[in-house]
């Protein structure tokens, strides 16, 4: 514990007189036989499931990382709430961790600021639900990440909590898409002119009207 009391993240980690008390730990795995949906490999354990020598064990061998409290706050969310909108999420989240807290990505054992790493989590979902409506890239895609980022770092500012964040964030999207998909949906009188044009002839010169009187004599 003293040799990384100034190293990123387990200074950021509750500790004891005893050792480090995280509520997740991220292990990783590089064996994927027989695994069929999980294929990064990362993988987060509750400390409680861990008796404390087994748990100060793998932190100090380095085959567990203690999450800080803001990471732990992603994965509560995640592995319950969060699996309903895509059972994925949580798996690509861990990967964006794992990223974050390596060793040579770290800035000086600097650790990541809290809401970049909220709003990175939340681009996952964000970037996978345009596709279902528009082309990758497609300007309407592009309109959705931009508007949306620009709401989380105006939302950001008013909430510190993950959650509530990513649900503004999800609610925000949808109604974005459809109002983009509302505003190119034909009205039924467009429709039925598109489809059969005897139907809805065109105005006749004797009804055309300026200022109020007829142009026909």
């Amino acid at each position: 514990m003293d040799e990384k009391k100034d190293v990123h993240p387990y200074n950021a980690v509750p500790q004891t007189r005893c050792g480090y008390y995280p509520k997740w730990v991220m292990t990783m795995s590089l064996n994927a036989d027989g695994i069929v949906w999980r294929k990064l490999g990362h993988y987060v354990i509750k400390s409680s499931c861990l008796n404390h020598g087994n748990l100060q064990n793998l932190t100090m061998d380095g085959d567990a990382v203690p999450l800080p409290a803001e990471f732990c706050e992603v994965v509560d969310s995640l592995e319950t709430w969060g699996a309903f909108h895509w059972v994925g999420w949580l798996e690509f989240s861990l990967h964006v961790m794992h990223e974050c807290l390596k060793e040579d990505n770290m800035c000086g054992g600097n650790p990541p600021n809290e809401m970049r790493l909220f709003h990175d989590i939340i681009l996952l979902h964000v970037q996978r639900e345009p596709l279902f409506c528009f082309p990758s890239n497609s300007a309407d895609y592009n309109r959705v990440l931009e508007n949306w980022n620009t709401c989380f770092w105006v939302r950001c500012r008013e909430t510190y909590s993950f959650h509530t964040l990513a649900m503004d964030s999800i609610n925000c999207v949808e109604e974005m898409i459809r109002s983009i998909r509302s505003n190119r949906t034909p009205t039924p009188a467009a429709s039925v002119a598109a489809n059969d044009a005897t139907l809805i002839p065109e105005s006749p010169v004797s009804m055309l009207t300026y200022g109020g009187e007829s142009t026909h004599e």
